[in-house]
């Protein structure tokens, strides 16, 4: 009985949570699996003749613990920063916008953008993102303005504002320093601690070869935006 409603509880907040995610910030596929995962454990959790099926309480323990060490694999990954604060660049991968407002995922990665900005003052730093459906401006722009009120030259800003995924960011990024600095220059990336790995992934396959640094994220966001990166690192492997 107990079991049952902790599966209940834990599928309300994750339908609720889905809920409040999709009508305060971008809707994305994270958003729909954590509200199909919620549908899922309250219906375990209402409907005792589902539990009584053996072969299919296997079946699900096994996919949440296939989820759940995906998932720390790629906290692990993404926590295990590897810059050195030398590079002669910096890409600042784009995240959703909240109309011309950056969002707060967005946020995190620009402030340790600023934190990279003042250990290395010299690097050049690519603010790349291009404007989506939900978005008044382009995420480039609206990362551009954000390190500009932090007082980051606008010189060193360079902007990337087509984009439309993450091996868009690297190969666009990448014709910007090709064009505007010296051959063998050493670049690193910042994106959101569960994005690292498959970020680390792209970036080398458009020819870069990058260190990293990770920002956090929001409690919250957690279960949506790592159910959507398991499902695009599996769309990258497979």
């Amino acid at each position: 009985m107990l079991i049952r409603a902790l599966l209940v509880a834990a599928g309300l907040f994750l339908i609720g949570n889905a809920a409040y995610l999709a009508l305060t910030a971008n809707l994305n596929l994270g958003v729909g699996l954590e509200a199909l995962l919620g549908v899922a454990a309250a219906c375990f959790g209402v409907f005792k003749q589902l539990t009584a099926h053996r072969w299919l309480n296997r079946l699900c323990l096994a996919a949440l613990a296939v989820l759940f060490v995906c998932a720390s694999l790629l906290a692990g990954y993404g926590m295990s920063d590897d810059s050195e604060y030398d590079e002669d660049a910096l890409i600042v991968l784009g995240a959703a916008m909240h109309g011309s407002q950056v969002s707060p995922s967005l946020a995190r990665r620009l402030d340790v953008a600023v934190a990279y900005h003042r250990r290395n003052p010299q690097a050049l730093i690519v603010v790349s993102g291009g404007q989506g459906a939900q978005e008044d401006i382009s995420e480039a722009a609206g990362m551009r303005q954000y390190l500009l009120d932090r007082s980051v030259p606008d010189d060193l800003i360079a902007m990337e504002d087509r984009s439309t995924s993450t091996a868009e960011n690297f190969a666009f990024s990448k014709a910007i320093l090709d064009a505007r600095l010296d051959p063998g220059y050493r670049v690193a990336f910042i994106t959101n601690d569960f994005h690292v790995w498959r970020a680390n992934q792209l970036a080398t396959r458009a020819g870069l070869d990058p260190t990293h640094l990770h920002a956090g994220i929001l409690w919250f966001t957690v279960p949506s935006a790592y159910l959507r990166e398991i499902t695009a690192c599996g769309q990258l492997l497979f």
